[in-house]
């Protein structure tokens, strides 16, 4: 029996034996779930139809285990055209993807906003503030969200001119006034309760946020690095901009 849906992405995809793909996709109806693309190698392509990151995919496939078999592929969007660093951007939001969600369990929320920051990040939209809220919204829709507007262990709001520890299992922690080395590697009351107001305006908050989140990710991504950060240095694409609009 075939599962037919309409709603689709291609994370990622790798060979598979001969002239098969491994698709890694993120499906808004049934989260995230991997397909073998049979022939998707060979001179007739699956369906006629390329399985593209970042392009939306109206998709069906058949089998009862938890590897799924491609049957149709067709295009139900227009592919995001992205360039440049946007393109790390992209493979860095497609790896946190693969890497954090379960599989079968939908998230039709965060599925939304990745669809809609594809295609934010191939138009001339700051790639910035678009990619924080979809880490914020990451950490939330995987049950690691925070909240940046209240000291967790002491149930003290957080105020403007302190200085704050931040704790992937404990949340933050006002930090000694006497400690100098807590305050270098700490985050600005200020700049947090911005971030809680979706405030990425000033350089110091979107420095702050990039900072912040790395550090909650890493919690959950444990010491394997991304493979996307390592490729996007590699390439050291020129950029106009501040490096502080990267993801990677």
């Amino acid at each position: 029996m075939n599962t037919e849906n309409k709603k689709n992405y291609v994370l990622h995809a790798r060979d598979y034996r001969e002239s098969s793909q491994l698709v890694d996709l993120f499906s808004r109806d049934y989260g995230r779930l991997r397909a073998v693309a049979k022939g998707a190698r060979g001179k007739r392509k699956l369906g006629g139809q390329q399985l593209q990151a970042f392009t939306p995919l109206s998709l069906s496939w058949r089998g009862k285990g938890d590897l799924k078999s491609l049957t149709s592929v067709e295009a139900s969007g227009n592919s995001a055209a992205l360039h440049g660093e946007k393109i790390y951007i992209g493979l860095y939001l497609n790896e946190l993807l693969v890497r954090l969600l379960p599989e079968y369990v939908p998230h039709e929320n965060l599925f939304d906003r990745y669809s809609d920051l594809i295609a934010q990040l191939a138009s001339n939209a700051d790639p910035e503030p678009l990619l924080r809220r979809f880490e914020l919204q990451l950490l939330e829709e995987i049950g690691y969200g925070f909240d940046m507007t209240t000291e967790l262990a002491e149930n003290r709001p957080i105020i403007a001119g302190e200085t704050y520890d931040f704790r992937p299992d404990q949340g933050f922690m006002r930090v000694d006034s006497f400690s100098e080395q807590g305050k270098e590697r700490g985050f600005q009351g200020e700049y947090l309760l911005a971030i809680a107001e979706d405030d990425f305006q000033s350089v110091e908050v979107r420095r702050c946020a990039k900072r912040l989140l790395r550090s909650a990710l890493q919690a959950q991504l444990g010491e394997r690095p991304l493979l996307s950060r390592q490729l996007f240095r590699q390439a050291r694409v020129p950029t106009s901009g501040s490096n502080e609009a990267r993801g990677e």
